[in-house]
């Protein structure tokens, strides 16, 4: 029984190192094709790609990004006004809402929603195109799958993930507004104001910029990897649909803490 558990999480393991290298080495080549396009017979960027997925990718998820990040930040204000009322701290919820949202939640909650609504769509998608042959056809015409199907999805994603995460911080620090101004008893003009002193510029670069491109290149880079490596056809698409989701759910919440981790040591917050 010992050695078939440890057979089973060594297949394990090795199924997660190769994940992981199969996806490191498609966003080597996805910046090799984004940074010289023109080294291919077939010319530079298509850009109208580049928009159709941005559309796809970025104007697409602000109805939902948007809901579920003030959401989260009502959930917040509420869960926080109960604990600093009874130490008699209730203005400070404007200003712990400010931090957790621009720190942390906005960037993670954002991210979750695009693994859901992109990552799933991309690895359906290629998956479908992989079972299909479409891949292998564009191989055997000499052109390669990486800089026709990867490269604008990659960089579409990595272009919306900072304006999603900069709105999902408005609407995160805009539901703590509405809850502390309309349960908590806070005065508008005292709320807004400790919470702009609390939110500052290096938090929201931070959090949109810094972790909203890392985690964007995660998603696209895992959820495209599982698209393109589908075996057994559609039930072999469900397969890896489930797997890029769940795996950029993991791996982005292991990101964060490595980022939280290198800003704590580089910044001392």
């Amino acid at each position: 029984m010992i050695r078939s558990a440890l057979e089973f999480l060594g297949r394990r393991l090795l199924g997660w190192l190769e994940m992981v290298g199969g996806a490191w080495r498609l966003v080597h080549q996805t910046a090799f094709w984004a940074v010289f396009p023109r080294t291919s017979r077939v010319g530079g960027l298509r850009r109208q790609s580049i928009a159709e997925q941005m559309v796809r990718v970025g104007i697409r998820a602000v109805p939902i990004v948007c809901l579920v990040n003030i959401v989260v930040g009502m959930i917040l204000a509420v869960s926080m006004g109960g604990p600093m009322r009874a130490r008699g701290l209730i203005d400070t919820v404007p200003g712990i809402v400010a931090l957790a949202v621009t720190r942390q939640l906005a960037p993670m909650m954002t991210a979750i929603v695009m693994c859901g609504f992109v990552g799933a769509a991309m690895a359906a998608e290629l998956g479908t195109m992989t079972v299909g042959e479409e891949v292998l056809a564009l191989q055997v015409s000499g052109l390669n799958p990486v800089r026709f199907l990867v490269v604008p999805r990659m960089l579409a994603v990595v272009l919306a993930m900072p304006c999603l995460v900069v709105l999902a911080n408005f609407m995160g620090m805009f539901g703590g507004y509405l809850v502390g101004t309309h349960m908590l008893g806070i005065g508008s003009a005292k709320y807004l104001a400790v919470n702009n002193l609390a939110a500052s510029a290096v938090d929201i670069v931070r959090g949109a910029f810094f972790k909203g491109t890392i985690f964007g290149m995660l998603i696209t880079s895992l959820a495209c990897h599982e698209g393109l490596s589908v075996t057994g056809g559609a039930e072999g698409v469900g397969r890896a649909t489930t797997r890029a989701v769940v795996i950029s759910m993991v791996a982005i919440i292991v990101a964060d803490l490595f980022i939280n981790v290198l800003f704590f040591q580089t910044m001392g917050k």
